[in-house]
């Protein structure tokens, strides 16, 4: 991260050729993106801020500081390429696309979260709400779940999962409302095909929701085919409906 923290520093402020330090493809391709499209650097940081505060913990105090970092990481992220496709500063379609970079944060947290939390022990669901649900310690949770052995802590968790789900839905929701007046706007329509990254994090949730909020269940992560088809021909309607 340092190196990383290091080579944005100098991108940003020398518009000279990259030392040997820095002279990877990835560095350059950001030196060219910085030149030619004025982005901004503060995404950058906060990028590296979120990694940093995920590298320092095993789990987030509460559901809000997991939302920061879903908005830090991933809302950055999508703030970015609307920057790179010229979408100006004073465009709606960077409210919404912190919105849809939180939930778009918070489904990856969801879908990634049982590998997590066997290969480093960080649970992905907040303290405040397993004090709400009364879930168990990580460890214990790990061995309970993957015995099926413990209904009561099986369902705790789902109902902490539940509460994830509906807060990224929420911001799925508050970011299509905005919409019609991103459309209106003179670049509305490219802007909005940036966004399409909200109906990929929707299928997960929903498939999600399907399966009882159930983190372990061995076909959630298991999409054959025809879903995959079925996802991306909603991202192709989604492109030429200018929907997200």
């Amino acid at each position: 991260l340092e190196w990383w923290q290091d080579g944005i520093d100098f991108i940003s402020e020398n518009s000279n050729s990259l030392p040997s330090k820095f002279d990877k493809p990835t560095p350059r391709l950001l030196q060219h993106l910085i030149r030619t499209h004025k982005i901004s650097k503060h995404f950058f940081q906060d990028v590296l801020l979120g990694r940093r505060k995920d590298l320092e913990l095993k789990q987030y105090n509460t559901l809000d500081e997991l939302i920061e970092h879903s908005s830090l990481t991933c809302a950055s992220l999508q703030q970015l390429v609307l920057q790179c496709g010229n979408i100006p500063p004073i465009s709606i379609a960077y409210q919404a696309a912190r919105e849809v970079g939180v939930a778009h944060g918070l489904s990856n947290a969801l879908r990634t979260s049982i590998p997590t939390l066997s290969t480093t022990g960080k649970l992905i669901v907040p303290a405040d709400l397993c004090i709400k649900y009364n879930v168990r310690s990580p460890r214990y949770l790990l061995t309970a779940l993957g015995q099926g052995n413990d209904p009561e802590c099986k369902r705790a968790f789902q109902n902490a999962i539940r509460d994830i789900v509906r807060v990224a839905r929420s911001r799925l929701d508050k970011a299509r409302g905005m919409r019609d007046m991103i459309l209106e706007e003179e670049e509305g329509k490219r802007a909005v095909s940036v966004l399409l990254p909200g109906l990929a994090s929707e299928a997960f949730l929903d498939r999600l929701e399907m399966k009882d909020y159930d983190l372990t269940d061995k076909n959630l992560r298991e999409v054959g085919l025809l879903e995959h088809a079925a996802c991306a021909g909603t991202m192709m309607l989604g492109y030429y409906r200018h929907t997200y």
